[in-house]
């Protein structure tokens, strides 16, 4: 906790930071609305025009494109070095474990939606230890975040301060953290005193309540609780080094400190991407802020269609008053009526009909901007799975091509933003994931259950790859290439200059199997030898630094090897310290291993005899199956080295 004096510099500080990105952010928080507006169905009174239909194009527009980029937020770690194999493996486990229980999948996707609608999607996450072991992804809503203007567009690390509002914290909550010395006692007292500030009017809650009436929800969300209270989480810079606060909207802060005493990673807890990201903006513009014109132009054409098509059924009339007997007849439609005139009127000049627009020419106009519409976003029918006027989903390849182009184009920019998720929760769970936990394993004999830690996962130094998986849109856009290059391997399967092995594992690729499946079908001897070598480069690692490690039971000649191979091909970078504590490791292998390799050559002579009874007895006719699995002239339970 820093000295209140301090503290209270920083405060100050952040509050002009607030301002000053408040009023940087509003320009464009006026296209929000409008965009807003269109997307829930908000209708002004438009006296232009007798019909007011909303077509709901916007929210039409937003869930198609949304359907395209909807895959689930998936990444993984690789290994940078074979001894990581098994590491990597936990990384990934421990993973996906916290992407089930924390709903990652479903927030990813209410992030697009603000993407789409915004133009960005922003995202806290941090990891904690208070009762065990937690990982937390909170999307954030992008009125209530705010960054320094002269951010980076693309690197947010570049920002001198940044932070959301929205923190809520009970008194309970209050009160604890003063007696766990995370938040400073006399300020809880003061704010508590004070009362709950829910209801606050905050610049920030003032914006979101223009989205509620968009969406005919009428009223205040928050009524007055003097048990909630809302504050800013803010990052900022002085004098060179990074602060955490925890303050409300007056700046009194109840959390000071540095940020390497929260986050070691000194890295701002929040990761974001943009639809179309820019080198030197941050708020940059959305897909409805480029096509919402058209669409409000589209409405204004299909509303004056409608007048139009009013005008024809029920259309006005010029009529000389003295010519007719009963202008009541005149005035209201009636079947089959009749309508008396004097005699020796024309009637051609006693009434005529007002002239009205083409009911054609609006859709002409409409149609036109469907097109610049579809053009210019690159979302229309094809899109939408829509049917052409023949019932089938016509879709052209090059039309595919450029709309897989853009959607590739779109992946790209949140794949960006999720490889600096992955940092985030890399170094998350170095920093909290101090106790172990259970995870789910994929091993030779199935799915296994593990209890790891940090230490199971980290090494000094190490330093593991990070790899976003494709989403609907790059599999489209690969679908043509995907079918030459499967064509292609096919026809050249029996060329001797392929091999046959690479040629295999590209078709897998192609089919969609994954990196493990591939490797787990091309270990047809023996899964799980590629985990035993990766266990002999761990353990290589743990003699070096000096540690004693138990007997690898699964030890075996190819284990052995790889330890001889590493002494012989390392004389110069080890001491003697590091050399005679392998060499005596290896020395004391040698039990575990010729047990392992007699086991291994009783298995292999077991199935070579087994092949050859299967060969004679086929031959002769006999049936092929072996008694109890024992091999003709072998007793039950008798060695193989006792025949």
């Amino acid at each position: 906790m820093l000295n209140k004096t301090l503290a209270d510099k920083i405060a100050a500080q952040a509050l002009n930071e607030i301002e000053e990105a408040r009023l940087y952010k509003n320009g464009k928080i006026k296209n929000w609305r409008i965009n807003e507006s269109l997307y829930y169905g908000q209708k002004e009174v438009d006296d232009t025009t007798r019909a007011n239909v909303a077509l709901g194009q916007m929210q039409e527009f937003v869930h198609t494109l949304l359907s395209k980029i909807d895959n689930p937020l998936e990444f993984k770690y690789y290994k940078r070095k074979n001894s990581q194999l098994k590491r990597v493996k936990y990384l990934n486990s421990l993973k996906e474990n916290d992407a089930d229980i924390n709903f990652w999948d479903l927030k990813d996707i209410v992030g697009k939606k603000q993407a789409i609608l915004y133009g960005r999607a922003i995202y806290l996450y941090y990891a904690d230890s208070i009762d065990g072991y937690k990982a937390h992804l909170e999307p954030i809503d992008v009125y209530d975040f705010l960054i320094d203007p002269s951010v980076s567009g693309i690197d947010i690390e570049t920002a001198m301060y940044m932070g959301h509002y929205g923190v809520v914290k009970n008194i309970k909550e209050l009160k604890k953290g003063v007696k766990e010395k995370l938040y400073h006692g006399d300020m809880v007292r003061e704010i508590i005193e004070s009362g709950g500030n829910s209801n606050e009017t905050v610049v920030e809650e003032t914006n979101k309540q223009y989205r509620s009436y968009d969406n005919e929800t009428i009223g205040q969300k928050e009524i007055q609780n003097d048990n909630k209270f809302k504050f800013w989480q803010w990052i900022t810079t002085y004098e060179g080094e990074r602060y955490y606060l925890l303050m409300d909207n007056s700046g009194r802060w109840i959390r000071a400190e540095k940020l390497t005493d929260i986050f070691t990673s000194n890295l701002f807890p929040y990761w974001s991407w943009a639809c179309f990201p820019d080198l030197t903006e941050f708020w940059t513009p959305s897909y409805c802020d480029y096509i919402r014109e058209v669409l409000m132009a589209q409405e204004v054409s299909i509303n004056q269609m409608l007048d139009n098509a009013e005008a024809v059924n029920k259309p006005q009339k010029i009529v000389r008053v003295g010519d007719i007997e009963d202008m009541s007849k005149v005035i209201k439609y009636k079947k089959d009526g009749i309508i008396p005139v004097k005699k020796g009127v024309n009637i051609d000049q006693a009434i005529q009909f007002v002239k009205v627009p083409s009911i054609t020419t609006p859709i002409q106009v409409f149609d036109k901007l469907q097109y610049i519409k579809d053009r210019a976003s690159g979302v229309g029918d094809n899109e939408a799975g829509m049917a052409d006027e023949s019932g089938k989903v016509g879709i052209y390849e090059g039309n595919q091509q450029a709309a897989a182009d853009r959607f590739g184009l779109l992946n790209k920019s949140y794949a960006f933003g999720y490889k600096r998720f992955a940092k985030l929760y890399e170094w998350g769970i170095k920093d909290h994931l101090n106790k172990k936990v259970a995870v789910e394993i994929l091993g030779p004999d199935g799915v296994e259950m593990k209890n790891i830690g940090k230490r199971d996962i980290f090494k000094k130094g190490d330093e593991f790859g990070c790899l976003v998986e494709a989403s609907n849109a790059e599999m489209t856009n690969s679908l043509r290439n995907q079918d030459y290059k499967f064509k292609f391997i096919t026809a050249q399967a029996q060329n001797p200059l392929v091999n046959p092995t690479k040629a295999f594992e590209l078709a897998a690729k192609i089919s969609g199997f994954s990196s493990d499946e591939i490797r787990e079908l091309l270990d047809v001897k023996n899964y799980g030898n590629e985990e035993l070598m990766s266990e002999a480069d761990r353990d290589i690692e743990a003699l070096l630094n000096g540690e004693n490690i138990e007997i690898n039971e699964m030890a075996n000649n190819a284990y052995k090897q790889k330890l001889v191979s590493y002494l012989r091909d390392h004389k110069e970078d080890i001491n003697m310290k590091q050399f005679e504590l392998i060499s005596l490791y290896i020395k004391s292998l040698e039990p575990t291993i010729m047990r392992n390799e007699a086991r291994k050559m009783e298995q292999e002579l077991i199935e070579s005899m087994n092949n050859e009874n299967k060969l004679l007895n086929s031959v002769n006719g006999m049936p092929n199956s072996v008694p109890n699995g024992v091999p003709v002239g072998q007793q039950a339970g008798q060695p193989i080295s006792q025949q």
